[in-house]
């Protein structure tokens, strides 16, 4: 019975936390939206904002001794006014678009890299291979600009 990986080697991870901090190691992605990545969008954020989250994973190798997750990495770029107060939303996609064609050309063009949370928390990300260009998302109830950027980020623990 095979154990996926799992021979005496380091589980991966989790993606999210080692996409959020590439991305936050990238000046062309913080330039723009500053440290406002994270898996959720917060009431009333200020814009533009990422939110990242893990699409699914899969052993890229499941008889390997080395542990190497391959993960969906979805990204949804949001830029605009929040509405309230008296004032009307108003969503900004010239803004959501170059935030997600930041994100698009960093990706494209990034090879491996060494990975360090605030926490500790190490990772070796072998590249990214892009599974979508921008796509302009509508969102009626939220009123603000979104455009997502779908990714496969290719990765393992590291010492």
């Amino acid at each position: 019975m095979s154990n996926f990986g799992l021979n005496n080697a380091s589980v991966p991870p989790d993606p999210e936390i080692i996409y959020r901090q590439y991305l936050l190691d990238q000046t062309a992605i913080t330039d723009l939206v500053s440290t406002r990545i994270a898996t959720r969008l917060p009431q009333s954020p200020t814009l533009p904002f990422i939110v990242i989250r893990n699409g699914g994973s899969a052993f890229a190798n499941p008889a390997s001794q080395v542990s190497i997750l391959s993960t969906t990495m979805i990204a949804n770029c949001y830029a605009g006014r929040w509405g309230g107060d008296g004032t009307k939303s108003e969503p900004d996609y010239t803004t959501a678009s170059n935030v997600a064609q930041a994100l698009f050309k960093n990706l494209h063009n990034a090879g491996s890299a060494f990975v360090e949370t605030s926490g500790g928390t190490k990772a070796k990300i072998y590249g990214f291979e892009l599974a979508s260009g921008p796509a302009r998302i509508e969102e009626d109830e939220l009123l603000i600009a979104n455009f997502e950027l779908i990714v496969e980020m290719t990765y393992r623990h590291s010492e």
